[in-house]
């Protein structure tokens, strides 16, 4: 049977396919009010990703994060039911949008993932496309949302094989190198984000291979020596410190770097 036109749950009517992801496809839904809910299907051999969405995304209370409401199974596709977060990807709203946009984004992007540390998790794949930004009533007249929990768990969580989580681009070095990953792994791929907010590129690029061996060993030029104009020394300085690759050289937890940055009076000229 096709999944568009299921009724889920007694309540949820699936209405079409939204995004498709590499291992998920998201389907807009409404429940009988009207209301608009996200339906994230995996295909069968995948069930414990969706189990890992919910219970991560089960537990998360704050509005820079889109939670997990139930886990679910349609016509014999595991998955999970969401609060349907519309707006921009991260990606896709930068390109339109100058520094001090990013930062306002940016740092609601950060508080989401305070809370997500907070609650003991490692969202592992912290990256542009995993935020949604939208209208609202935070500062710039914006709201972001951090979504996308399929790779992400608790804190230093062992795996009987190696695991190798996260997306190349924003990868942190002890991900690429398979060890147990702490809060610390995500704050290296905030770097990497805020190095390409402000300089509108990654700080490594080329092959894969040459990517993930720069994320190893390769220290990045100042943001401000990319960007033409002047960007803050304390922009620099918290980027190239969340680029360290000793995990403990990096902050200590995002709050840490929220403080940081909140300080900031003039970002760029």
């Amino acid at each position: 049977m096709p999944i568009p036109g299921t009724i889920l749950l007694e309540k949820y009517r699936i209405v079409r396919p939204i995004a498709r992801g590499t291992s998920s496809v998201v389907y807009l839904a409404f429940d009988m009010f009207g209301a608009p809910f996200a339906v994230k299907l995996f295909p069968p051999e995948m069930a414990s990703r969706a189990d890992r969405e919910y219970l991560v995304g089960s537990r998360l209370q704050h509005k820079n994060a889109n939670p997990v409401l139930e886990r679910i199974v349609v016509e014999g596709q595991p998955g999970v039911l969401m609060p349907f977060a519309p707006g921009l990807r991260f990606s896709e709203y930068v390109g339109q949008h100058g520094l001090k946009q990013f930062m306002d984004v940016f740092v609601q992007a950060l508080e989401g993932l305070a809370h997500m540390h907070q609650r003991g998790m490692v969202h592992r794949d912290f990256k542009p496309e995993n935020l949604v930004v939208s209208p609202g009533d935070a500062p710039g007249g914006l709201e972001v949302k951090l979504i996308d929990y399929d790779l992400s768990g608790p804190t230093q969580e062992l795996f009987k094989d190696r695991v190798t989580a996260g997306t190349i681009a924003y990868i942190s070095p002890e991900a690429i190198l398979g060890v147990p990953l702490t809060q610390s792994a995500d704050l290296y791929s905030a770097g990497i984000m805020l190095y390409w907010g402000i300089t509108g590129q990654h700080p490594f690029d080329g092959e894969p291979q040459e990517v993930l061996q720069a994320h190893l060993h390769t220290v990045p030029p100042e943001p401000s020596s990319v960007r033409e104009g002047h960007v803050s020394h304390v922009l620099d300085r918290v980027a190239l410190r969340l680029l360290r690759k000793n995990p403990a050289e990096r902050y200590p937890d995002a709050l840490s770097v929220l403080t940081e940055l909140l300080k900031l009076t003039t970002i760029a000229e």
